[in-house]
């Protein structure tokens, strides 16, 4: 045995043969080895992209439904969940509006990372709300795949040795002739080229262990030059997949260049229409003020040119009157019938020129009411239901005749501090307008004047059941001089001048067509101070100068 082994050990053919055994070994080792690495990597790295679509389709809409309604509780809910998941190491929540949620550390290197688009759902339209990014660190999976080649790698050195050493013994004398030709065979393996089998001699044992390594050579290659394709194939769609993802991101950005162009058209032209609508704004309103002004001009030249017609009929009425009454006191055969009767015309004459009089300085007075400046007065606190009752109580003082139900709702302990002045005058003007022209031809009247506070804003609506106003008349309404029972003595100065008592306290007045009594109905608001009922002044009501 001592003889075989040194010859085995002194022989150049010994010496190639156990080389030859243990780099085809390690050579078939380090392969095998090689394709079982990969293999485990890919069994890694598709375990990981499994928890990825895991991720995708589980948890995206319910983090975008999170993101979207901002609930900070099941957002990191979610992302604790998500941190662990096996493999995960970092888990990153951005928004839209720039708020991010953390779990983890990121990894700069040794790492598989990916990015979700967040899409919630709204209906029929998908709203981007933010993004996900996870990532698995490789660090473990290398270190897996590092110990397994050692444990393989010294297993199968440790084995080659042994086997070699102990083929070595048994068959040196069989293996000299086939070395060569093994080792030259497996020098030459060429995965790129074409597959030729490993033959022995024809001489040798078909069944002895040449035979049975060169076909576990020949499987192996096949295997090698298999999974050698499926790498490459690999490699080539993973390159078309590249390219496809670079034109999509072409076509991205074109798209996006192309938006961006459109929306600064768009927004252009809607700047030019905005300017455009700007003048003809601009023209309307210096229309509608001038066409105010000429009807204000009117009115007051009809109104105050009839009293003052009237004046100047009666006066020259008053000089023939005198004149024939001094022709009278010098004739002698004057009587005192005919005195007295000049003295009664000139008496008549004297009372429509006081009472034309009288009629052309109270509308001047109520002129001068519309555009008197009253926002400078100290404001007052009022309980706002005291005061409307007592402002229809003065009411039925001017308009006794008529049976009329009114109906509050509004909080009786509501107090407000505001300029009681114009506050009065709004009221009023709007009693007034209700009681002269809607209940003219109603027995039993009826008035709903409703109250409420929102954010320091009183508004109060009031509505009556009578005909309302013309759609011809309504947007006329509120002009000074403009009245339809000019006839019967109408100014056209009420709402005017609730109109302008609103502007003043920095409120507003409208007129409202849907009304629930079916008559006219008018919404005033105004800013106010709310206080408590305790804080309400006393001498509320003093006569309005429109009443």
């Amino acid at each position: 045995m001592q003889k075989i082994t040194s010859q085995l050990l002194k022989s150049p053919i010994g010496r190639k043969l156990t080389l030859s055994i243990i780099l085809f070994s390690s050579l078939i080792t380090l392969l095998t080895t090689g394709f079982q690495l990969i293999n485990d990597y890919r069994s890694d790295v598709n375990r990981i992209s499994r928890q990825f679509e895991s991720i995708e389709k589980v948890n995206l809409d319910v983090l975008a439904a999170s993101i979207w309604v901002i609930d900070e509780r099941l957002i990191n809910t979610q992302i604790d969940g998500l941190i662990q998941l096996p493999d995960i190491t970092y888990i990153a929540i951005n928004d839209d509006s720039g708020q991010e949620w953390q779990a983890g550390a990121p990894q700069p290197v040794n790492t598989i990372e990916k990015s979700f688009q967040l899409t919630y759902q709204s209906g029929s339209e998908d709203i981007n709300v933010g993004t996900l990014v996870v990532q698995a660190d490789l660090k473990v999976v290398y270190e897996k795949l590092l110990d397994r080649a050692i444990v393989i790698l010294l297993s199968n050195a440790i084995k080659t040795f042994i086997v070699a050493g102990f083929i070595l013994f048994l068959v040196w004398f069989l293996v000299t002739r086939h070395l060569h030709k093994l080792s030259s065979y497996s020098q030459n393996i060429n995965l790129d080229g074409e597959f030729e089998p490993l033959v022995f001699v024809k001489n040798s044992h078909k069944n002895d262990e040449f035979w049975l390594v060169a076909d576990a050579i020949n499987q192996m290659q096949q295997q090698l030059r298999s999974s050698f394709d499926d790498i490459k194939r690999s490699k080539q769609e993973l390159q078309e997949a590249l390219a496809d993802r670079e034109r999509l991101l072409e076509l991205e950005r074109s798209y996006k260049d192309e938006l961006a162009r459109q929306v600064k058209e768009r927004t252009q032209e809607l700047e030019q229409s905005l300017l455009v609508l700007k003048r003809a704004q601009e023209v309307l309103v210096e229309q509608e003020k001038m066409a105010a002004l000429g009807g204000l001009v009117s009115g007051v030249a009809h109104e105050i040119n009839t009293p003052i017609g009237i004046c100047l009929t009666a006066a020259s009425s008053q000089l023939i009157h005198i004149q024939e009454l001094i022709t009278l006191i010098h004739s002698e055969n004057a009587t005192l019938e005919e005195i007295n009767s000049i003295l009664e015309e000139y008496q008549e004459s004297c009372e429509l020129i006081i009472s034309n009089i009288t009629r052309a300085s109270s509308l001047i007075q109520k002129f001068k009411t519309i555009a008197a400046e009253q926002s400078l007065e100290e404001k007052r606190s009022v309980n706002l239901k005291q005061g409307l009752v007592e402002h229809h109580e003065s009411m039925k003082f001017l308009y006794g005749e008529r049976l009329v139900d009114v109906d509050y709702h509004l909080d009786p302990t509501l107090t407000i501090r505001t300029n009681l002045s114009l506050f009065k005058q709004i009221i009023t003007n709007l009693l007034s307008n209700a009681y002269a022209h809607a209940f003219n031809d109603r027995e039993n009247g009826k008035l709903r004047i409703d109250a409420q506070v929102d954010n320091d804003t009183v508004t109060i609506k009031i509505q009556d059941n009578g005909e309302g106003i013309s759609d011809e008349a309504s947007p006329h309404i509120f002009e000074p001089f403009y009245t339809t029972t000019r006839s019967q003595g109408g100014t056209g100065l009420g709402l005017s001048a609730a109109f302008n008592a609103a502007t003043l306290l920095q409120g507003k007045i409208r007129y409202e067509k849907e009304c629930e009594l079916g008559g006219a109905c008018f919404v005033i608001s105004f800013p106010a101070e709310v206080l408590a009922p305790t804080q309400a002044d006393l001498g509320f009501m003093t006569k309005s100068s429109f009443s």
